[in-house]
């Protein structure tokens, strides 16, 4: 009977020091605050969206980069004042369904996720930004043109052969980026997008530069690095907003005046057939980069003592 005692007494201090352990985790949990803005669950080999964050009605930011998430619950679109939602690398599907949940999201983030096709309802979609890189996306559904809050697409490293039609639409768009696809024409349209100051379309098999480009009057970053392209149109010596342009490794054998672009911080020309040096460049004043190497420049004894005096690399 002692002994029975004995190992109740002792049962029944481990007992309590279980519960004594636990009662602080418990209290925090009934306590959490559930007020956050920012959370990150990124890397934590999830399969699917977890339920408990329908809790946090404050939350702003939703990181859940590289996991395996597949599909979006009904319940993220009654998260009023979720702004963010990092999805990138993940096994997203996106049915129907999963874009009327995240319909209300402001930045949406989906690169590399292998996306081959976006749904007929896309249009629903209400972000100002878009980004949908490393994926496999050839095509745009007519849908799309309905997205007006947009501002900014990037769709760098898809398979789009050409830039889609119902893009036209988007006149408020400040961005566009069709980095690393196969894109051989820019079309005219582009021109029409008169808000866009940032445009990006390097590492494509464009060969002309459309006049129309010259209405872009706001157009801060023009990369077109990696392409065809033989010459650069006059005009573009009258965007005096440019303040980063890349043109190398084309197949340029000159360049237009750039004595006019007084914003222009950096400008790479590298690797093509340049002979005449752009002495202009050098009297910019807020110039910074120059990037000229891999140009068969025609320069004399003396011209080149001056480049070096300058340290300048060509």
């Amino acid at each position: 009977m002692q002994r029975h005692n004995s190992e109740m007494r002792t049962k029944n201090v481990i007992l309590l020091l279980v519960l004594t352990l636990l009662m602080p985790s418990c209290a925090a949990l009934k306590g959490y605050d559930y007020s956050v803005e920012k959370l990150n669950l990124s890397n934590q080999h999830l399969k699917r969206v977890p339920s408990y964050i329908k809790r946090y009605k404050h939350l702003k930011e939703l990181n859940l980069e590289r996991n395996q998430i597949k599909h979006i619950p009904t319940w993220v679109s009654s998260l009023d004042s979720l702004k963010e939602i990092n999805l990138n690398g993940n096994q997203l599907q996106l049915t129907k369904s999963d874009i009327r949940h995240l319909a209300k999201v402001n930045r949406l983030l989906m690169t590399d996720n292998g996306i081959k096709s976006l749904p007929s309802n896309v249009g629903q979609l209400q972000c100002k930004t878009l980004v949908l890189a490393r994926n496999n996306i050839s095509s745009l559904p007519a849908s799309f043109a309905k997205m007006q809050n947009l501002r900014s697409i990037i769709f760098y490293e898809n398979d789009f052969a050409e830039i889609p039609e119902c893009i036209a639409a988007l006149t408020s768009l400040h961005e566009i980026d069709f980095y690393k696809n196969h894109i051989k024409v820019i079309p005219e349209f582009i021109g029409n997008l008169d808000s866009l100051e940032q445009v990006f379309f390097a590492f494509n098999e464009i060969e002309v530069i459309p006049d129309t480009l010259r209405n872009l009057k706001h157009l801060r970053y023009f990369y077109v690095h990696h392409n065809k392209i033989k010459f650069l149109p006059p005009w573009m010596g009258e965007l005096t907003s440019l303040e980063r342009v890349g043109v190398g490794y084309n197949q340029l054998l000159e360049l237009p005046d750039l004595s006019k672009l007084k914003s222009l911080t950096d400008f790479d020309c590298e690797n093509n057939l340049l002979m005449d040096f752009p002495w202009e460049l050098l009297e910019l004043p807020k110039l910074e980069v120059l990037v000229l190497f891999d140009n068969p420049f025609s320069l004399t004894r003396e011209e080149k003592q001056e480049l070096d005096m300058m340290e300048i690399n060509y």
